[in-house]
């Protein structure tokens, strides 16, 4: 966890707080998805797959800037356990010790191409996680249900975080 990843674990904790006392709704849910997103997104390290990979070079972009992500390029960064998922879980069982357990578990990005994206779609599995999932389970459960292979080496990543 570098800098930023701390910062942004205090901002968590801090708005799940909020979001326990003052129950102001979608609002701050919506800051809380955000500052998870970002949390992962502060990872200097990505996952891709190698679909992902050969459309990227195919374009002559480098991978590891983090400034590829513009809608023309044809790239998401996605995150294996959507925020929405995660940031329901910290309400629903509000324990600082399993939020940070989580925040551990789902550090994560990979990048996927729109094809790829989208097939993620099709499946039913862009904001959700297969049926039967819980914490604890694969983190890449959607990506194994879809037949999307993420590749074991990590990409360094540089450039500003990009949502």
């Amino acid at each position: 966890m570098n800098n930023i990843q701390h910062a942004l674990r205090d901002l968590i904790h801090d708005t799940l707080k909020n979001i326990q006392i003052h129950k102001a709704g979608e609002v701050i849910n919506w800051t809380l998805r955000n500052l998870i997103a970002k949390y992962s997104l502060a990872n200097e390290y990505y996952y891709t797959t190698q679909k992902t990979l050969d459309f990227i070079k195919q374009q002559g972009l480098e991978i590891s800037n983090r400034a590829i992500k513009i809608k023309k390029n044809k790239i998401t960064f996605e995150h294996p356990v959507p925020c929405k998922v995660i940031a329901n879980e910290f309400i629903k069982n509000y324990d600082p010790d399993y939020i940070n357990r989580i925040l551990d578990d789902t550090d994560v990005v990979v990048i996927l191409s729109h094809d790829e994206d989208e097939i993620l779609k099709k499946n039913g599995l862009n904001s959700v996680m297969p049926a039967n999932w819980k914490f604890g389970d694969s983190i890449f459960a959607r990506y194994d249900y879809c037949k999307i292979k993420i590749l074991e080496e990590k990409i360094k990543m540089k450039g500003a975080i990009r949502r």
